[in-house]
């Protein structure tokens, strides 16, 4: 099986199309409308280009299967990257988003502007929960925070790319 990482294209919209389904958003707070995949989509291709964010396709044998990505945020006042990431589901379960996941990790660490790496996935997504864990990140909490017209109950999971850095 082989992950690999692609900088996120012009060409990608459909990978964001085909993981707006409502069982893809299901820990979201269901899909978003067409206009808003398209401003996503358009997001990550500026924030990539400014450098504010590092957003990637996932492919799985060069097919394309999901996104992941890193962008500039705070964690309680602190510099951070947060990240987040999907997977089609006719994917799930082979170990591509911990593949994935640990790229994007080492890749993040490699910016070496920032020391901690951020995850917040739903208290009740425990797929993206145990892929946090099993890639080193430490759980500090839950919050709450306003979604899509709801509101978002998640874990605060965190990475210290300072240790990945010193591994390497």
């Amino acid at each position: 099986m082989g992950v690999a990482l692609a900088f996120w294209a012009a060409d990608d919209l459909a990978v964001l199309q085909r993981s707006n389904s409502p069982e893809m958003t299901q820990f979201l707070g269901g899909p978003e409308s067409e206009e808003e995949v398209v401003a996503r989509h358009r997001r990550y291709l500026r924030l990539n280009a400014s450098g504010e964010a590092h957003m990637f396709r996932i492919d799985l044998d060069g097919r394309p299967v999901g996104g992941i990505g890193f962008w500039k945020t705070e964690h309680h006042g602190v510099p951070a990257y947060e990240a987040g990431w999907s997977v089609e589901v006719p994917f799930q379960g082979r170990g591509v988003a911990g593949s994935a996941l640990g790229q994007l990790i080492d890749r993040a660490a490699s910016v070496g502007d920032r020391e901690l790496l951020v995850a917040y996935p739903g208290v009740d997504n425990a797929a993206s929960n145990a892929l946090c864990a099993g890639a080193g990140f430490e759980r500090r909490g839950t919050g709450t925070e306003p979604w899509r017209g709801g509101t978002l109950m998640f874990h605060e999971w965190v990475l210290d790319l300072t240790r990945v850095r010193a591994r390497d």
